[in-house]
């Protein structure tokens, strides 16, 4: 998913070019941001709820300023898992710029990308691959080649082709991203030769789940851990990427009965996972009960694995 700075799109102080009401809500607007920056996504999304309908009233409902609000609110309710609200709020985005008249630009391109990640969210799977090639085509236009814009479009296009079952055509395009995001480290040595990118580390992680439901061990843990190597380079150890990246990993090991490396990665998963706010405990109890498969595989064990199970059980019951 994409958002895009508000304070990055200003060519004019507010106060020289809007009136009190608009500068208003400009700033309200920059309040989400920084509540977005900051992962309070609840706080975030009630922030931009409340500037649109100012900044649409105040600057016009296709205004850049309005449109990038509708982007940012929707990008908080997919960190939500609120995929069908950010769906609307994208379709209103596109129904805006209809009637505003034709235009390209990277605002719009945002707005077709996020509308195919909440696709896909939805599970909605074939129609987030119609959706993300017209956000790859777009921003194809717009930017020059090897562009991380492009990067970002080709990942994500293949990661709707990788869940419709599209493998093959879905593997051609995370390795194309996957090169683009290598750019920088190309022809460089020791740890300035992993890709400092986090597009990259999510790329190589697809690449990662694809192999795995090819039963491709060799490839899908080569590509496991280069993707965590770039994630421990871009984000480090305590990153919440980072520990998804253990949990697939523990899930690969897992997958192909290789207990205890599976249990070491899931362990680091957790450690992270166990930190994070409230609204993450169905992927915290998700972890745990993997925990506890692996955990019941390894000999006298199994009470750890038993408790394991009954706190995922418990957290799950308050979803």
């Amino acid at each position: 998913m994409r958002y895009l700075p508000l304070l990055s799109c200003l060519a004019l102080p507010v106060g020289l070019c809007a009136p009190p009401s608009a500068k208003e809500a400009v700033e309200q607007s920059w309040d989400a941001e920084h509540l977005l920056d900051e992962s309070r996504f609840e706080a975030a999304i009630r922030t931009y709820a409340a500037s649109i309908p100012s900044l649409t009233a105040t600057l016009g409902e296709a205004a850049p300023r309005t449109l990038i609000a509708i982007n940012n609110y929707a990008t908080a309710l997919l960190q939500m898992n609120r995929g069908a609200e950010a769906e609307t709020a994208l379709r209103d985005a596109l129904d805006r710029r209809q009637r505003a008249g034709p235009g390209e630009d990277q605002i719009l391109a945002a707005t077709w990308n996020n509308l195919g990640e909440a696709l896909v969210l939805a599970g909605r799977f074939k129609a987030a691959v119609v959706v993300h090639e017209r956000a790859l085509a777009l921003r194809q236009r717009l930017n020059p080649d090897l562009h991380p814009e492009i990067a970002s479009s080709l990942n994500n296009l293949a990661e709707a082709l990788r869940q419709a079952g599209e493998l093959t055509r879905a593997r051609l395009l995370f390795n194309q991203a996957a090169d683009i995001w290598a750019g920088p480290a190309k022809g460089k040595t020791g740890a300035a030769a992993v890709p400092m990118m986090p597009g990259y580390a999510r790329t190589k992680n697809s690449l990662g789940l694809l192999y795995d439901t090819e039963q491709k061990r060799p490839e899908a843990e080569e590509a496991y851990t280069q993707a965590l190597q770039a994630s421990l380079q871009a984000y480090g150890p305590a990153h919440e990427y980072t520990a998804t990246l253990h949990y697939n990993l523990a899930a690969h090991y897992f997958l192909f009965n290789d207990w205890s490396r599976a249990e070491k990665h899931c362990r680091q998963a957790l450690d992270v996972f166990e930190l994070r706010p409230a609204f993450h405990d169905e992927q915290l109890a998700e972890a745990l009960q993997l925990h506890a498969d692996i955990l019941e595989r390894l000999r006298g064990r199994k009470r750890e694995a038993k408790a394991q199970r009954q706190r995922a059980g418990a957290m799950l019951s308050l979803q």
